[in-house]
């Protein structure tokens, strides 16, 4: 009995040695892939930046004095010429009071020189006095003449100063910021009051230097706001700094075409720079990670490079080379290669080969607990 279990065990053995081993259908990788499409085009910038007034001033008084009075508010829309605020006066009219008397006095000196030279002219023409005396008359009027113009001067600049103790706008637009107070004293000089005018805008951006010589003055832009859904102004470059600032950038300008209510000075605004590409142009923005890393790039030393990626087709992975002249951030700036529509895979490029099987990766959700 032992003997048949034995010979009928070895039998089975042999057996299942000589059949063919079991096929193991191949599991199908999935890769993460990226279409080409419009949207990925190099064609064009986006960059962050804040929006300005284009005309702001910081108002001051040009004389010093006590506030008798201030007629705005921060946030207050104002017109040009509107009286913003008033320093005391009484000092002010003391000094043109006092200049008009003193005016009145050059002025009565000299005529009384004036006639004085004259009588001496008159006297010298019948050789009754030397010529010293017409010489002495004549510098005394000289003199007179000149204090009635210092005389005027000073009344005008005593005119100026009394109407400089009010602050009047100088164009529309509204008040940033209030920095005076009624009955408290100010310098002349110092600032009272920050505004800015109504209507016009700009957009100050940092542009790297890897980009700011693809731009020129009077560049076109358009200009999204994260903070107003929907809404696109367009611009055009006014400014381009000539001095990188922090980070190797310089600073641009871009003066907005037309403005809505919705758009204030502060705002955050994303101004997108077109680059002069031809609209048809083929050049593409790329993730690093589509690279092949195991296969060196060619024409290394050039300034145009190639570089193997993969692309998916029919469900098969079909290598492709493409062409790109440079990096931005992560990115590469490819020029030849791609088309609109083109499935590139950019993650899981070292585990795939020429002909493989693939397919796009799509992302699973666990479902939501329920509770019973």
């Amino acid at each position: 009995m032992p003997r048949i279990i034995l010979f009928t065990a070895l039998t089975l053995l042999v057996s299942a040695c000589n059949d063919k081993p079991l096929m193991v259908e191949d599991t199908v990788r999935s890769v993460k892939t990226l279409t080409i499409t419009e949207n990925t085009k190099a064609n064009s910038r986006q960059l962050a930046g804040t929006v300005e007034s284009t005309d702001e001033s910081e108002l001051s008084f040009r004389v010093g004095g006590r506030v008798a009075s201030v007629d705005v508010s921060s946030g207050e829309k104002i017109i040009k010429g509107q009286l913003l605020a008033t320093l005391e006066k009484k000092e002010y009219e003391l000094a043109v009071q006092s200049a008009k008397a003193k005016l009145a006095s050059a002025r009565a000196e000299f005529k009384e020189k004036s006639d004085a030279l004259k009588r001496q002219q008159n006297l010298r023409a019948k050789e009754f006095v030397a010529q010293a005396s017409v010489d002495q008359a004549q510098a005394a009027f000289t003199a007179a003449n000149s204090n009635v113009d210092v005389a005027v001067t000073d009344l005008e600049n005593a005119q100026q100063d009394l109407e400089n103790t009010e602050l009047l706008a100088p164009f529309d637009g509204s008040i940033v910021t209030r920095s005076i107070e009624p009955f408290t004293e100010v310098a002349a000089g110092s600032t009272v009051f920050e505004l800015q005018s109504q209507g016009a805008m700009k957009v100050e951006v940092l542009m790297p230097e890897t980009l700011i010589r693809e731009i020129s003055y009077g560049d076109s832009t358009s200009v999204q706001f994260p903070t107003l859904k929907g809404v696109t102004v367009y611009g055009a470059v006014s400014k381009i700094g000539s001095k990188a600032q922090k980070g190797n950038a310089f600073p641009v300008s871009v003066e907005l075409a037309q403005t809505t209510e919705d758009i204030r000075p502060g705002m955050t605004a994303q101004v997108t720079f077109n680059y002069g590409e031809a609209a048809d142009a083929s050049v593409y923005l790329i993730p690093i990670t589509a690279l092949d890393v195991r296969i060196p790039v060619e024409n290394e030393s050039s300034l145009e490079k190639e570089v193997p990626v993969f692309v998916l087709k029919d469900g098969v992975a079909q290598r492709r080379k493409l062409t790109f002249r440079d990096i931005r951030g992560n990115k590469l700036e490819v020029i030849d290669g791609l088309s609109p529509g083109d499935v590139l895979i950019t993650a899981g490029v070292p585990f795939i080969n020429e002909g493989q099987k693939v397919k796009a990766w799509e992302p699973t959700y666990n479902l939501p607990a329920v509770i019973q």
